[in-house]
């Protein structure tokens, strides 16, 4: 495991590269521009920085330039992360002094793999996941296998989210798990979902097209009032969410980037509700 500081002004790729590291069983640390950066890394002194180049005010050059004259940071492998894609770029990226180069926009399936690379102790031999440089499947359960499964009493989790890729990360972090698991890209997708199947258990993501989370909770608890129903969300304003827990809507809340063992603790912890309240 690696500590990671990733120094971006854009909180959606924060968000994005934080998950994709928590989940391969990095830690990852962030800024959200170059003063607070170069102070995290002083603080915290991770053991790899990616960097944006087109940081407002104090850019990626500047920041590079703070860090690799700190004898105590000097070692650390710092990477820039543009958008840049003119010719020699590239190469006048590289020549400022930056150890490597990540383009923009990231490719989630090998994201991780080359941070690693420049890593100065060897990863973990395996990933937190158990796939990994590929975006795994979504895998749903099909209408017609669900009589089966709720005449065994299996339990039904709903994974909510409008990002496939996300939604396979979350599959495989569940593998093997007590209850089956079931994905929507959609608040549409999920309601109609829980028409036809049964579910004990709700992981929704909150910012997405249409129906928001929120949303999306408060029609399944009108519907379904004995499911549990949970929010995960990167971003930064609760404002939604803490209104829905206020209200019942939601059950709780968890912040992105969550570990496997995390989310998997969580999970246990609801299906435990679940069985408590639809006992009551």
């Amino acid at each position: 495991m690696a500590r990671i500081l990733i120094i971006e002004d854009n909180p959606a790729n924060i968000e994005l590269m934080s998950f994709l590291l928590s989940a391969y069983g990095h830690s990852p640390l962030s800024a959200a521009d170059g003063p607070r950066g170069v102070a995290a890394a002083r603080s915290e002194r991770p053991d790899l920085i990616a960097c944006d180049v087109n940081l407002p005010g104090m850019d990626g050059f500047a920041v590079l330039a703070e860090l690799k004259g700190d004898p105590a940071l000097a070692g650390v492998p710092i990477l820039a992360v543009t958008a840049l894609a003119m010719t020699g770029d590239r190469e006048k990226v590289l020549a400022a002094g930056f150890d490597g180069y990540i383009s923009k926009p990231i490719e989630p399936e090998s994201f991780v793999a080359e941070l690693e690379a420049f890593l100065t102790t060897a990863p973990p031999s395996a990933p937190a996941l158990p796939q990994a440089q590929a975006a795994p499947p979504v895998r749903t359960t099909p209408v017609s296998a669900s009589t089966a499964a709720a005449a065994a009493g299996e339990r039904t989790l709903l994974l909510v989210d409008d990002d496939r890729f996300m939604l396979g990360v979350l599959n495989d972090m569940l593998i093997g798990q007590p209850y089956r698991v079931l994905s929507a890209c959609s608040g549409e997708e999920a309601l109609e979902v829980l028409s036809h199947e049964p579910v004990e258990v709700i992981l929704c993501d909150q910012a997405m097209p249409g129906m928001r989370g929120t949303e999306v909770l408060a029609e399944a608890a009108a519907r379904y009032p004995n499911t549990v129903r949970l929010m995960l969300s990167g971003q930064p304003d609760l404002t939604e969410i803490e209104a829905a827990i206020e209200s019942g809507v939601a059950d709780g809340h968890y912040i992105k980037p969550l570990g496997a063992r995390a989310l998997r603790e969580q999970l246990d912890e609801a299906f435990r509700l679940q069985s408590a309240r639809a006992a009551a």
